[in-house]
């Protein structure tokens, strides 16, 4: 229990930080609590406020929590209203001053208190430049757009740095794994996975294919940045795209299987008859 205690404080030390925020909306609370007579905005801010810090600091409720997941208990944090707290208080206040001067002084002096314990955003190094509105890298836009068919949700594995942002564009294509498995404290583990990463620089043809079909996959999405030991085409695989330094790769038995039951894009049934025509040839 000692340690769920100090576990609980590290928490609030950290979403604190070298700011005195937590002091603020602890001072606004109290506010509240002795001033605030609107019996709506007193169960909003104040009383729900009250409950979300009394069931974080609980030591049964976090060791419940903890045991879940230690790493993202202090969510729990997000729960309090701390900036809408913090503002509506030195509204009020400000609203407590006669002349215009004095409430331009207030707020003036507020806002730097607000601004002195934060940083501006734009410095953290995690910080870049968006090149498109959905704020994700181009090359997950593309993938996505090059694998969805139309009339079916085909199932596609995909190298490791693709998976925190693809489920963020679509939900068009089934993945046999997503971001949990980059999470180390998730601790999970997939065959395909370690066929797809357990080598940094090369991919081995066969393994990745016997995987794939394991998981049922009918897309294999390799990385141009890696050397591939064999090749899918030994496999039964046709190169049906290369977007943004990714090759896609086709199950011809799932094209097949696909094409049989017209779920198949006129654009991949092109690519997958023009592949198996070369194939003939050679």
């Amino acid at each position: 229990m000692l340690k769920t205690i100090e576990k609980v404080l590290e928490d609030v030390i950290l979403y604190n930080g070298k700011s005195i925020t937590l002091l603020l909306f602890l001072a606004a609370l109290i506010f509240l609590w002795f001033f605030e007579k609107n019996k709506s905005i007193r169960t909003v801010l104040v009383y729900l406020s009250v409950a979300a810090l009394a069931i974080f600091i609980c030591p049964l409720y976090a060791r419940i929590g903890m045991k879940i997941d230690e790493a993202i208990y202090y969510r729990v944090f997000w729960a309090l209203p701390v900036g809408v707290i913090v503002c509506y208080v030195l509204v009020l206040i400000i609203s407590h001053f006669d002349t215009v001067r004095e409430k331009a002084v207030v707020f003036v002096m507020a806002a730097l208190l607000i601004g002195v314990n934060g940083r501006l955003v734009y410095t953290n190094s995690l910080h870049f430049r968006s090149s498109n509105a959905c704020h994700i890298p181009t090359q997950v836009i593309e993938l996505a757009n090059a694998l969805k068919l139309d009339n079916y949700r085909p199932i596609a594995v995909l190298p490791a740095e693709l998976l925190p942002f693809f489920r963020q564009y679509s939900a068009d294509i089934f993945t046999p794994y997503g971001r949990n498995m980059i999470e180390p404290q998730w601790d999970f583990k997939s065959e395909l996975y370690d066929a797809m990463e357990g080598n940094p620089q090369e991919y081995d043809a066969s393994e990745v294919a016997r995987c794939a079909r394991n998981e049922h996959c009918a897309y294999v999405v390799l990385s141009s940045a890696k050397q591939i030991k064999g090749s899918m085409e030994e496999q039964d695989y046709f190169l049906l795209n290369f977007v943004q330094g990714y090759f896609i790769y086709m199950d011809y038995n799932y094209y097949e299987i696909y094409k049989e039951q017209n779920l198949l894009d006129a654009d991949v049934i092109e690519r997958g008859e023009a592949a198996l025509a070369q194939s003939a040839r050679s």
